[in-house]
């Protein structure tokens, strides 16, 4: 498994669990009625802006911890920093990616927003657009870097 396998895999991981805690952190949050009053999307918008340091802080501390690991069971030499340009091209299909899903979640807001629901709605489609769109990304580059091509 190559240095940038065993990224995306922990990248996609870590997107998996926080995606798990977001929704039943939402879910716990409108049971107990944080969702009912007129500061809603307040109340989410705090949510979510603990969520982006805590992806990027656990992504940071997964890969480290999964690359000593993986190091000390394989006891494979030190990793290959270089970056090809089939690298480059597994990045751009995975950014290709999360721009459809994060475009088509945005236009999905739209729409739901035009229909009359919720701002709280709309945000939350944004969001799990672009959580999706992430984890599509790391599954195309995973699956682009196991197939070489």
């Amino acid at each position: 498994m190559t240095y940038q396998d065993r990224n995306t895999v922990v990248s996609i991981l870590v997107n998996l669990v926080v995606s798990a805690f977001v929704i039943l952190r939402l879910l716990d949050m409108n049971a107990v009625g944080v969702f009912d009053g007129p500061d809603a999307v307040n109340n989410w918008a705090r949510l979510v802006i603990w969520l982006i340091p805590l992806g990027v802080v656990g992504t940071i501390i997964g890969t480290i911890v999964f690359n000593i690991g993986f190091a000390i069971v394989t006891s494979e030499p030190k990793p290959s920093f270089v970056v090809d340009e089939r690298d480059k091209l597994f990045e751009r299909r995975g950014g290709l990616a999360m721009m459809i899903f994060a475009g088509a979640g945005f236009i999905c807001a739209v729409i739901a927003l035009a229909l009359d629901a919720s701002a709280l709605v709309g945000f939350n489609i944004i969001y799990f657009g672009m959580a999706l769109g992430a984890l599509a990304a790391d599954f195309i580059k995973f699956a682009s870097y196991r197939r070489g091509y």
